[in-house]
């Protein structure tokens, strides 16, 4: 068992024996508890620090893989007062949660704090009902020593990322490639973004999936046509990756055989804090857009919690400036959660925190902060929206280059039906 796995089994053990202690025994001021539901491990640390500065007021967590499945509570459960993961702000899922409008009309927070376009990913109708907690972004990584090849200073295109690609590319006199600047159909993630930034408007609305499908089209063309004018063939990226990039991604791009590797802010600043690594990065846009990974997490007030009160001063603490800094400060000091970037996992949605702050621990950051005016997150993905898109899109989209037909198999209501018999059956 490696250690990251050992600290998420010993997080896990932790919660649940501190869930079964509070389900069997009677509190004597209830009014002072407020129980927070998060697949967030990180915010175990979060509790501590709270509960040892708040003398009136304790947090206790209960552990949810996907706590937007778990709503509402069953009865036999404690219910909670705060709900904090991914996927909260679908239409279905955001009726569970309170308006939190009054934190701003009375100064516990201000909305000007926040990214504004993650602060509107929480609204419904123009009412404040999640905040958003942190986030991360997608990229491409590059040796130092290519750093010449790159003549943009913090972002990258589509197109541009095939461009220079295209000229950092050889081969033998056979026609085979010894060097390929990125394969983009060697890796599944990236196809997804590609179809994102062609905006495909993957959604939920009414309880089904809705797309653009010209605009999925338009995306699957762009890439085979990168793959069949700038790598020969699918088969040539295919052949290239099975030789050639089957280590870890850093390791790729310091080999001298590829010029790119597609990876996001969480992933790259754990592995560039371990090791002193020869790599930059530039954040993946299109049309003046980097679009925040799908899984961003966010916070709320569960509408039926009996203890508002307890509840806001959790919120209004966490959103401070000086409490972020602090977490940040006794994770570094105390090496907690070295598998983790940031503020749960990601960038703050605080810009001073991750502009001004997060560089302090993370020095790699300080190169290329988040670009507030072209942060981009307007969607809202249900529950399942991660299984969806791995079993569903992205074979979609893989199998579409993979055809010498250029269809796929089967077509995406195909793979629609066959995931939800699976998920639901």
């Amino acid at each position: 068992m490696n250690k990251k796995t050992f600290i998420k089994s010993l997080f896990l053990i932790l919660l649940a024996l501190l869930s079964l202690n509070l389900t069997s025994c009677e509190e004597e001021n209830n009014s002072n508890r407020v129980v927070i539901w998060t697949s967030c491990r990180e915010f175990a640390q979060y509790q501590e620090l709270f509960n040892n500065t708040h003398v009136d007021c304790k947090v206790i967590l209960v552990y949810k893989e996907n706590p937007a499945l778990s709503l509402p509570p069953a009865k036999d459960e404690l219910p909670p007062d705060i709900i904090i993961g991914s996927w909260l702000n679908s239409e279905d899922t955001i009726s569970n949660f309170r308006s939190l409008d009054y934190l701003f009309d009375r100064k516990n927070i201000s909305s000007a704090r926040f990214y504004k376009s993650l602060l509107n990913a929480g609204k419904k109708r123009n009412t404040q009902y999640l905040l958003p907690v942190s986030f991360n972004l997608p990229c491409v990584i590059f040796s130092e020593d290519n750093r010449g090849l790159i003549s943009e200073d913090y972002t990258l295109t589509l197109s541009q990322i095939k461009e220079i690609s295209q000229g950092f590319n050889a081969t033998k006199q056979s026609g085979a490639f010894t060097k390929m600047g990125f394969t983009p159909v060697c890796n599944d993630d990236f196809l997804y973004l590609v179809a994102k930034l062609f905006q495909t408007n993957f959604n939920v609305t009414d309880g089904k999936i809705v797309y653009n499908k010209a605009r999925l089209g338009q995306a699957i063309d762009f890439i085979r046509n990168w793959t069949t004018t700038v790598n020969k063939s699918v088969q040539s990226e295919l052949d290239f990756s099975f030789k050639y990039l089957q280590s870890p991604i850093y390791r790729q791009i310091t080999s001298g055989k590829t010029l790119f590797a597609y990876t996001t802010s969480s992933k790259l600043f754990i592995i560039s804090r371990e090791q002193d690594l020869n790599i930059d990065y530039r954040w993946i846009s299109q049309d003046n857009k980097i679009p925040v990974e799908d899984d961003m997490i966010m916070m709320g007030i569960y509408k039926k919690t009996e203890n508002l009160a307890n509840a806001s001063e959790f919120i209004t603490w966490f959103f401070h400036t000086e409490t972020q800094e602090s977490i940040l400060k006794r994770k570094s000091t105390m090496s907690l959660d070295t598998d983790s970037f940031g503020i749960a996992g990601g960038y703050s949605s605080i810009p001073e925190v991750s502009e001004k702050i997060l560089p302090t621990y993370y020095t790699q950051t300080m190169s290329n902060l988040p670009p507030a005016n072209l942060i981009s997150y307007d969607s809202r993905y249900n529950a399942r929206w991660a299984s969806y898109e791995t079993k569903v899109i992205q074979p979609f989209i893989k199998q579409s280059l993979l055809s010498e037909t250029g269809k796929p198999e089967q077509d995406f209501s195909e793979y629609e039906k066959e995931w939800q018999k699976k998920v639901f059956d």
